[in-house]
């Protein structure tokens, strides 16, 4: 059954933003034109393509980020702390490896091991919200729910309108049993352009874990069939009676994802 709790969502960070240094290609001739159309392929096709392109370039820091980023958005991210750990030792602490690393981290739930690579992300460029996201993710994962919050306030003084970062915020509330705080939250994340299910999600169990029950029910019916919502609903009830609720809820298999 899904279970509708914590759906934290970790943007990529070096999607987009790493640039080729000719100096750490390798000796093979790099075909720009493939390297720019494989972005429009499944992630499978992606991940093939970058996984060929560093054993031809060994020496091309770019490939192995890509590689790392379509290991960790194709699912594969104990693979991707893998690629990166071994990429980190032999280029350097660069910044788009070290966030590339603590995300996939934090996609496998290591969140304590993730907090040192995204903290020296953070540190290499102060203005990218979503690597202080991602820590804030790690943060939560560690059970260091005040530091958590202070890192998702630091993303959200740099980019108050994103909805898969207040959609974070407002789970952090939610995990600790703050259901007022986390609606609250969790509303304006769901008003926002782009919102996700996730995010509607996130708000009904918020609504439902304050005994309103109706409310949550009509939410979820946005986005999920009957006999799901259903399940959702009478897990959500069992929150409510059982005396360890908060500690299930924490624990619970989310939706917490990467992309």
């Amino acid at each position: 059954m899904l279970r509708p709790a914590m759906a934290l969502l970790v943007l990529a960070v070096a999607s987009g933003c790493a640039t080729t240094d000719p100096q750490t290609q390798g000796t093979a001739q790099v075909d720009a034109a493939a390297r720019n159309a494989i972005e429009r392929e499944d992630m499978l096709a992606q991940m093939t393509f970058w996984a060929k392109e560093t054993q031809a370039h060994p020496n091309d820091i770019e490939a192995m980020r890509k590689f790392v980023e379509a290991l960790r958005k194709g699912g594969r991210g104990a693979r991707a702390a893998e690629v990166a750990s071994a990429a980190i030792e032999k280029f350097g602490p660069d910044r788009f490896l070290l966030s590339g690393l603590g995300q996939a981290l934090v996609a496998s739930g290591r969140g304590v091991e993730a907090l040192r690579p995204l903290a020296l992300a953070a540190q290499a460029d102060p203005q990218d919200w979503r690597v202080r996201m991602a820590l804030g993710i790690a943060l939560d994962q560690a059970g260091q729910s005040d530091q958590a919050r202070a890192a998702y306030r630091e993303a959200l003084a740099i980019k108050a309108d994103d909805p898969g970062l207040l959609t974070n915020y407002g789970v952090s509330f939610l995990m600790t049993g703050e259901n007022e705080n986390a609606e609250t939250i969790l509303r304006q994340a769901a008003a926002l352009p782009g919102a996700t299910p996730e995010t509607r999600m996130n708000l009904a169990v918020a609504i439902a874990l304050q005994g309103r029950f109706d409310e949550a029910e009509r939410l979820q019916r946005v986005d999920l069939p009957p006999q799901m919502v259903a399940e959702n609903m009478a897990y959500l009830r069992s929150l409510i009676s059982s005396p360890h609720r908060w500690q299930e809820l924490s624990n619970a298999e989310g939706l917490r994802g990467l992309n």
